[in-house]
């Protein structure tokens, strides 16, 4: 059982890094009205390309937060939260996407005049498609294993916080010697 949780946090990881790069993509194509556009400089300013990339790393950390806590969560005190499972997924995603965007970005000779502040923000520009959508996912999922945690801390303990009595005296067996006597004798000093 304990694997297969791993693995639902392993696979729930890239899935999750896999949709939010997908939905970046998705908003990074729609972008803002026009007008907009015009009272800010453009659409390839600097402002507006930065703030297009914290709106979207917001976003998918509110995303990433809500899916990772859902994964997450315990239903009982001694399943632990595979947070450190569910990073790797996203990490092994985004060496994914990052190959991908490397293979796209070398297949497309206009892309290499482009200029780094397209290549780091956007989030459908090869090869990282956005570098601040990774941060916010991360931050979410660290987010979420942080309340999973505390909700495993929170859940009742499956075992009994009592200690059983220690055996003494006629109850105890003949195999063992009684409480409080000493199995050994102490070297003695000369």
């Amino acid at each position: 059982m304990k694997a297969a949780r791993r693995s639902i946090a392993f696979f729930s990881g890239v899935l999750l890094y896999c949709f939010g790069a997908g939905l970046a993509m998705k908003y990074a194509n729609t972008g803002l009205p026009r007008q907009m556009y015009v009272q800010l400089g453009g659409r390839n300013s600097l402002q507006v390309m930065l703030g297009e990339a914290v709106v979207l790393m917001v976003l998918l950390f509110l995303i990433a937060a809500v899916w990772a806590y859902f994964t997450l969560r315990p239903q009982r005190r001694r399943h632990r939260p595979y947070v450190a499972w569910m990073m790797s997924g996203v990490g092994t995603a985004w060496a994914g996407w990052l190959i991908f965007g490397a293979f796209s970005f070398a297949l497309k000779p206009r892309a290499y005049s482009a200029p780094l502040q397209n290549m780091l923000l956007s989030s459908n520009a090869a090869p990282l498609f956005g570098a601040l959508n990774i941060f916010g996912v991360i931050a979410g999922v660290w987010l979420a294993g942080y309340w999973a945690k505390k909700r495993q801390l929170a859940l009742p303990s499956s075992r009994s916080r009592t200690r059983p009595a220690p055996l003494s005296g006629e109850d105890a067996p003949d195999s063992l010697p009684p409480l409080g006597s000493p199995t050994l004798t102490p070297p003695s000093g000369s």
